[in-house]
C-alpha cells in the first residue's frame, strides 16, 4: 500500500514541476553527498551540464557508506568503504567528472553530525574552493544523514553571504514530503544523451554485486530507483 502511495505521489509531482524554470548554473559550486551514490542519483544531470558549460564542480562525499550491508552479511566495513569509493570513481567518470575534484571524508555512515571531527575538514574544503553555491540534500528527505548533511552546511555558511544554497532530491521521492517550497523550485532538464549517461552512471553503483549477491550500495527500493531515473532533476533555492 505504501509503495502505491509513493508511486502516485511521484506521478503527481513529476508533471506538476515539468514547467519550472531551469536552474541557473553557478560558476563554482560544491555538491555535498552524505553517501557514495547520492551525488549521481540526485545530480548526475547537473554535473554534466555544469562541466559542459565550463563550471567548476567539486563533489564531497561525507561517509564511506559502510552500513549498506548492515544486517545482511559479514562483509567488514573497511571492505565496504573501499568498494563503494571505487564505485564512486567509476560512476563519476561515466559522467566525465575529473577525479581530482572528488573528495572523500570520513563521517560515520548513519552518524553524520556537526560535532564530528570531520566538520573541520569540510570547513577547510569550503574555504579552499570558495564556492558560489553549495548543493545539499532536501530537508524533507527523511533520512537522518541527509538531513544532518544539510544542517552542517547551513551552520558552516550561515555568515557567508556570498554562498547560495540549493537542495537536491534523492530520498525526497520516496518519503511523503508535501510541505514543499514550490516558489523556489527549478529544474535541470537533460538531453537524451545526458539522460542515458545518468542511467549508466546509476547502474555503475546499483549493478555491481558484493560476495553476498546483493549490490554493494545495498538493495534500493524499486519505486525509489524509478523515481530518480526521471529525465529531469528537481532543485530548490534555499532562502536565507
Amino acid at each position: 500500500m505504501k509503495d502505491l502511495i509513493r508511486k502516485a505521489r511521484v506521478h503527481t509531482i513529476h508533471p506538476l514541476v515539468s514547467n519550472k524554470p531551469s536552474l541557473l548554473l553557478p560558476d563554482t559550486f560544491i555538491l555535498v553527498a552524505p553517501h557514495p551514490d547520492d551525488e549521481i542519483i540526485g545530480c548526475a544531470g547537473l554535473m554534466q551540464c555544469a562541466l559542459k558549460s565550463g563550471k567548476q564542480v567539486d563533489v564531497v562525499i561525507l561517509s564511506g557508506g559502510e552500513k549498506s550491508h548492515s544486517g545482511c552479511c559479514h562483509i567488514d566495513e573497511k571492505t565496504l568503504v573501499e568498494a563503494r569509493r571505487e564505485l564512486s570513481r567509476r560512476a563519476t567518470q561515466v559522467v566525465g567528472f575529473p577525479l581530482e575534484h572528488l573528495h572523500f571524508l570520513n563521517y560515520p555512515d548513519g552518524g553524520i553530525t556537526y560535532n564530528h571531527a570531520e566538520t573541520k575538514r569540510l570547513k577547510q574544503l569550503i574555504a579552499e574552493i570558495k564556492p558560489d553555491a553549495i548543493f545539499i540534500p532536501h530537508q524533507g528527505e527523511g533520512w537522518s544523514d541527509h538531513v544532518e548533511a544539510g544542517r552542517i552546511i547551513k551552520k558552516l555558511t550561515e555568515k557567508c553571504t556570498g554562498i547560495q544554497l540549493y537542495e537536491y532530491c534523492v530520498w525526497f521521492w520516496y518519503y511523503n514530503v508535501w510541505n514543499i517550497d514550490w516558489k523556489n523550485a527549478c529544474l535541470v532538464k537533460m538531453s537524451k544523451k545526458e539522460h542515458q549517461c545518468k542511467l549508466k552512471a546509476m547502474d555503475a553503483y546499483i549493478a555491481p554485486l558484493a560476495p553476498c549477491g546483493k549490490p554493494w550500495s545495498g538493495v534500493l527500493p524499486k519505486v525509489f530507483v524509478k523515481a530518480n531515473q526521471w529525465n529531469k532533476e528537481l532543485y530548490f533555492r534555499v532562502k536565507k
